[in-house]
């Protein structure tokens, strides 16, 4: 089930986060003032406990995506995604991409996105590709 984030959710995200991102994950705060800016954008993937997150903006740009790495290649993140396409409210979409993630590159290519530029050291030693569909 995809529901909208709640401030209760946090402890479990800052979990997934950890786990996906252990080298830069999103702070507590950064979340509060993700959810504060994006209350209606803001997504969960739950079965029974939370799997996975989402956070857009309205018009389409996709900020922050994880799910449990136990959980991957599931199609969690699909669905996150696909609920994205249907509520966005912009021509496009896009989302930054590490240069060196080759795995989110696919999953974003199969999803229709394609690489249309390049954001020099974006994540401060590493370029990100911008990724548009």
């Amino acid at each position: 089930m995809i529901r909208i984030f709640t401030p209760a959710d946090m402890d479990r995200i800052l979990e997934i986060e950890a786990q996906a991102f252990p080298k830069s994950p999103y702070s507590r705060r950064i979340f509060m003032n993700l959810y504060r800016s994006n209350p209606t954008t803001f997504l969960v993937y739950e079965e029974g406990e939370i799997l996975g997150y989402l956070v857009y903006t309205p018009e389409g740009y996709i900020i922050s995506i994880a799910v449990d790495p136990r959980h991957r290649r599931k199609g969690i993140g699909t669905q996150l995604v696909r609920e994205v396409f249907r509520n966005s409210t912009g021509e496009f979409m896009w989302v930054e991409v590490r240069e060196t993630n080759a795995g989110a590159q696919v999953f974003y290519e199969k999803l229709g996105f394609r690489k249309k530029g390049v954001i020099p050291r974006y994540y401060w030693t590493e370029d990100a590709y911008i990724m548009v569909r």
